[in-house]
């Protein structure tokens, strides 16, 4: 135990009889521990003449009028700017154009009857080559998509800064 808690912990009364006894051994053999006692001594009865301060009569009421005002739900364009919600309509039809994509470019493995024929082993055999090229239309339709959301982005903050800069003038 350090020797600041094991003080604070004397001068609190929440020491037991063996923890008493190393303290007042150590108090009288330690000149550093006893200066620091002392300090903390001085401390500790400064604090016990302070008067504590209570709070006013309405002090619960008030608290509980004002937290509707607190934590009143706001929409989500008050949170979100234009530019991040047309983000994320962009990201998110991008995501369906890119399942479209993959679902009707994809390698059709289905056959009409329930029997293997030689297409589609033949398919299954080539599978790995088939599915590289919806990857790659997925890639490019990424990086369109967040091109398209960073231009949206920067042209907000240049025609805001552009704003600024005619209302200074």
């Amino acid at each position: 135990m350090e020797q600041d808690e094991f003080i604070w912990k004397y001068l609190d009364g929440h020491c037991d009889a063996a923890e008493k006894a190393a303290f007042k051994q150590r108090l009288a053999t330690d000149p550093s521990f006893k200066q620091a006692f002392e300090e903390r001594q001085v401390l500790d009865q400064g604090f016990q003449s302070l008067t504590l301060e209570e709070p006013s009569m309405r002090f619960t009421t008030n608290v509980m009028e004002n937290l509707p005002v607190l934590y009143q739900q706001l929409p989500a364009r008050q949170l979100l700017g234009p530019a991040w919600i047309r983000a994320f309509w962009t990201s998110l039809s991008f995501l369906m154009v890119s399942a479209l994509g993959v679902g009707f470019f994809g390698p059709d493995t289905a056959a009409s009857s329930g029997t293997y024929s030689d297409e589609m082993i033949e398919g299954l055999i080539n599978l790995p080559q088939l599915l590289f090229l919806p990857y790659k239309s997925a890639v490019i339709l990424l990086a369109i998509s967040s091109s398209i959301v960073i231009l949206m982005m920067l042209d907000k903050r240049f025609s805001k800064a552009q704003k600024n800069k005619q209302t200074s003038s």
